[in-house]
């Protein structure tokens, strides 16, 4: 009898393994876009998310903000990145965007179908090795909003204290181009026409290329980012900014731009 009962533990025991393995691979999970959430649990500034896309054909695309020099910055996305995984380690190897290499290998420490968390063991560039102690987590796009997302939006900030309390609008097209309206000191609507825009879509995160800040007074290209949320007409975006600064804006979409005065 005891033989009996042993020999049930074991075959539960056993059976027990095999469906797990067969339920969790990694492949499949890790397989679309993945939205950088937190660090060492702790939220990062949304200017400073990144995005990672690991393809099926193993090829790789990352996405952040650069900063080109002293006075200018752009999101940029590279695909000049391969991955191979084996087990729990993913290994990473490409070019970024002056041509330097790179070499990384990630550590999952947690992947389902929602999130990705995984440490660096090892980061190199060139050659030279640099350490990376941080934990970093992901959350997966599930969702495309670009078809919500195109249109016209004419809104305002809404961040407490804001100097900005002008309306505008903004005009976004499906090519991922955008134009941007502003009101002249004598109320006309004006097509900011240095805007350079360019606009990416990650689920619910929106990167934005801009030159000339109008409100800041900042001179150079730039970038921001923004979490989004679309109800409707109706869409609201936040961004966790220095000194824990939530900054907002809130906009209808309308059928038009305004008429505007060209310059």
């Amino acid at each position: 009898m005891k033989y009996f009962i042993s020999l049930t533990i074991l075959v539960v025991i056993l059976f027990s393994g095999c469906k797990k393995s067969e339920t969790t691979n990694y492949n499949d999970l890790l397989i679309g876009t993945w939205v950088n959430q937190r660090v060492n649990d702790q939220p990062v500034l949304t200017d400073a998310s990144f995005v990672v896309d690991f393809k099926s054909d193993k090829t790789e695309m990352y996405a952040i903000g650069f900063q080109i020099d002293e006075n200018n910055s752009q999101w940029m996305e590279n695909n000049a990145y391969t991955y191979t995984l084996a087990g729990d380690m993913i290994t990473l190897t490409g070019t970024d965007l002056s041509g330097k290499t790179y070499y990384m290998e990630f550590k999952i420490l947690a992947l389902d179908e929602t999130t990705l968390k995984y440490t660096v063991p090892e980061f190199s560039i060139d050659g030279v090795s640099y350490p990376d102690t941080h934990t970093y987590l992901c959350y997966k796009v599930t969702e495309d909003l670009s078809g919500q997302f195109t249109g016209v939006w004419y809104g305002h900030c809404t961040t407490p204290g804001t100097t900005d309390s002008l309306y505008h609008y903004w005009e976004y097209f499906a090519d991922r181009t955008y134009n941007y309206y502003y009101q002249d000191e004598s109320g006309n609507w004006i097509k900011k026409s240095d805007n350079e825009g360019r606009y990416f879509l990650y689920g619910n995160l929106l990167a934005t290329n801009y030159s000339n800040d109008l409100i800041s007074g900042g001179i150079g290209k730039a970038y921001e980012c923004w979490d989004f949320g679309i109800d409707g007409n109706h869409m609201i975006w936040t961004g966790l900014r220095q000194n824990n600064v939530v900054a907002s804006y809130e906009m209808e979409k309308v059928d038009a731009p305004p008429v505007w005065n060209r310059k």
